[in-house]
């Protein structure tokens, strides 16, 4: 029945004549889009996001844009937004999300879709003067059916209990969708699930598909201080079954950073939220040898420029966004900083050496090489603060360039 099922799979997929042709995918994940509908007082929008980690919120709408004009010009053979499309999961802002992916889908540029966390939990919220009031979200049933037309319709493959499909990128290169979110799940893999997953993976083994896996939660563990709530929760289950059938790369996000996992064989790269500094998504090209992962930024300046946008941050928007996200980690730290018997100077010391470390690391490129008497000082005075620890841990394992990636590809 199986090597039936590939057999007609080779006849109905559209036939690339020459395999050894490169395949491009696009991937960005935790757009959080917010509808600007839902912002009926920017003022408590702001207060709120500015406590957060540098999400670029109040301008998503132009973020998404800039980001699909690009792929229009650069025409990946896919798009793939791995989870969190929305920034809670208001009807108008996947409303609004869907309308701006048309222009791709028209171009005959495929859209597929998984939710991630934030997209389907049936409360969203309203920003007001009064500041986040609940407001009617997106229920799971009422998600698939207003993503039917972004992978969904056109998978070769639909899991009866969760969001999972595989798609057909080409019919020797399949997607493997994994959606660990939907019904309520929140990070787990249905036994169901795993059950209709290995049955793929014995599918595409017989048609001799190379899989690629997305996922939202991460499949590996990416810093010791993102494990739980940031790993799929059962993710040894998956990780077998992938060493079994010969799954080497998986795409995820949700940690809104951009880092590379590697374990027993297996790469897991999580790409940074595309809001949030430096506003960069995937792009994988495929060939007959090899895997290779590139992160970009979406030119937002040059986008802007281009539509005769006379907003100054959007015109300037690489200094912006780098600007807003120090903001929001000066600010947490000094308040913290501010209850420590410290002089000023030490102070600043520390301030300014955590703000240039963080930046890189959600960047993913490896930090400065710099005097790093301001991390004795937080080892000193806050040593069981969470971002002592965060930093001693990067600092003591330097990071490569997470922002590439090259995999040979297995026949």
């Amino acid at each position: 029945m199986k090597r039936f099922f590939c057999m007609l799979l080779m006849l109905f997929l559209p036939v690339c004549t020459a395999h050894a042709e490169e395949l491009h995918l696009a991937i960005a994940s935790d757009l959080h889009y917010l509808s600007p509908e839902l912002i009926d007082d920017e003022a408590a929008l702001m207060r709120i996001i500015r406590a957060a980690d540098g999400k670029l919120t109040h301008y998503t709408p132009q973020i998404v844009q800039a980001f699909r004009d690009e792929l229009l010009q650069s025409r990946p053979d896919a798009v793939v937004l791995s989870g969190d499309l929305t920034l809670n999961g208001s009807n108008e802002s996947h409303r609004d999300m869907m309308a701006l992916l048309q222009p791709l889908q028209q171009a005959g540029i495929p859209v597929l879709v998984i939710p991630g966390n934030h997209d389907s939990t049936g409360t969203a919220f309203r920003f007001t003067h009064a500041g986040a009031l609940e407001h009617d979200g997106m229920e799971d049933d009422e998600f698939i059916t207003a993503y039917a037309d972004f992978g969904y319709n056109s998978a070769l493959s639909r899991d009866s209990v969760s969001f999972s499909y595989t798609y057909a990128l080409r019919p020797d290169v399949w997607l493997l969708l994994l959606d660990v979110n939907a019904n309520h799940t929140y990070g787990v893999i249905r036994d169901e699930t795993l059950v209709w997953l290995e049955q793929q993976l014995q599918a595409a083994q017989e048609a001799g598909a190379l899989v690629i896996s997305i996922t939202h939660q991460n499949l590996l563990v990416h810093h010791p201080l993102f494990v739980f709530g940031y790993q799929i929760n059962n993710a040894g289950k998956l990780l077998e079954l992938y060493k079994q059938y010969g799954v080497r790369l998986n795409l995820s996000g949700h940690m809104h950073l951009q880092h590379i996992a590697e374990k027993d064989g297996i790469t897991d790269i999580a790409t940074s939220a595309l809001p949030v500094w430096p506003n960069q998504y995937g792009w994988v090209t495929i060939t007959d040898r090899e895997i290779r992962y590139d992160a970009r930024r979406t030119d937002v300046a040059g986008w802007a420029e281009a539509q005769g946008i006379t907003d100054d941050d959007l015109l300037d928007f690489d200094h912006y966004s780098l600007t807003f996200f120090d903001a929001t980690t000066r600010d947490k730290l000094a308040r913290q900083l501010n209850a420590l018997d410290i002089s000023e100077e030490e102070k600043q010391l520390m301030l300014d050496y955590a703000v240039e470390l963080n930046h890189n690391i959600f960047a993913g490129v490896r930090p400065q090489e710099e005097d790093n008497a301001p991390l004795a000082l937080w080892q000193q005075y806050a040593p069981r603060a969470f971002f002592s620890y965060y930093m001693k841990t990067v600092t003591d394992n330097p990071p490569a360039d997470m922002t590439r990636c090259v995999l040979p590809r297995l026949p």
